[in-house]
């Protein structure tokens, strides 16, 4: 492809997103000579862009009014990031108060493709060499929070994950993908998963699943301590608070979606 078809494409990415960005709660139908005379593309540009965002099922035309509005596609990319909004709005106030009862640092991750993200850190304040920021992406197979989360892919990809390359972050990290399905098979017949020194030198952490109403793994949540404060003596009262909160944010999520269909109907 050569150099000024590539920025003809990029530049009509950008428009498009442009279209797609004028559709608001507020407005939710627009017209092409709208679009146009907002964005300060010419009408034949905006024309041919809204009819691919069609095929591409991401707007519909309204056949009474002419114009167009935002279709059920693109309701559904929007909802992957409503959803883990969701989750930490529901999380954040039972995560604080779990903080008392296990006297440790908290953070809760999601699963994307072979890595964990970070949604929240308790406490707050927290030295960011214990706690990694919110919306950072580190490997799955390198946390406790992410073998837990790991452990309850299909097959599939699981298979997919041990066939990459398997970073060493410390001498404790599991790089051999015989031994890390081996780790996985444990931590899904357990419940939970433990890392001592795997990540960061001098830190060990447990974490939990946490699933939806269907049984699908949607996070996971984790205690980190320094290395040594966590230990096999211990580990059982943690568990005890750690799946109490994991089936309360299960719990809250669902009575939110009941409200939802409720809504809707």
């Amino acid at each position: 492809m050569k150099l000024k078809n590539r920025e003809d494409s990029m530049t009509s990415v950008h428009k498009a997103i442009r279209i797609l960005r004028e559709f608001s709660q507020n407005e939710p139908e627009l017209g092409i000579s709208q679009l146009s005379r907002r964005l300060g593309i010419a009408k034949s540009t905006v024309s041919r862009l809204i009819q691919i965002l069609c095929e591409e099922n991401m707007v519909v035309q309204n056949t009474e009014t002419r114009k167009y509005h935002l279709s059920l596609t693109a309701f559904e990319i929007g909802s992957v990031v409503y959803n883990e909004m969701e989750l930490c709005q529901i999380a954040f106030p039972l995560l604080k108060k779990m903080l008392s009862a296990v006297q440790a640092a908290i953070q809760m991750v999601t699963y994307d493709k072979g890595g964990i993200v970070y949604l929240l850190k308790l406490p707050e304040h927290r030295d960011g060499k214990i706690l990694n920021v919110m919306g950072k992406r580190v490997p799955a197979h390198s946390t406790a929070s992410g073998k837990v989360m790991l452990a309850f892919q299909d097959e599939t990809e699981i298979s997919r994950v041990l066939s990459t390359h398997l970073k060493a972050f410390t001498n404790k990290t599991i790089t051999c993908p015989e031994k890390l399905r081996e780790e996985l098979q444990r931590i899904r017949k357990k419940g939970y998963a433990v890392s001592h020194d795997e990540f960061s030198q001098g830190m060990s952490s447990v974490a939990v699943p946490v699933f939806d109403d269907y049984d699908s793994i949607i996070a996971s949540i984790c205690i980190l301590r320094p290395t040594g404060q966590i230990t096999n003596a211990n580990i059982p009262p943690l568990l005890k608070e750690m799946r109490m909160y994991s089936r309360l944010i299960t719990e809250q999520l669902g009575v939110e979606q009941t409200k939802k269909l409720r809504y809707l109907h």
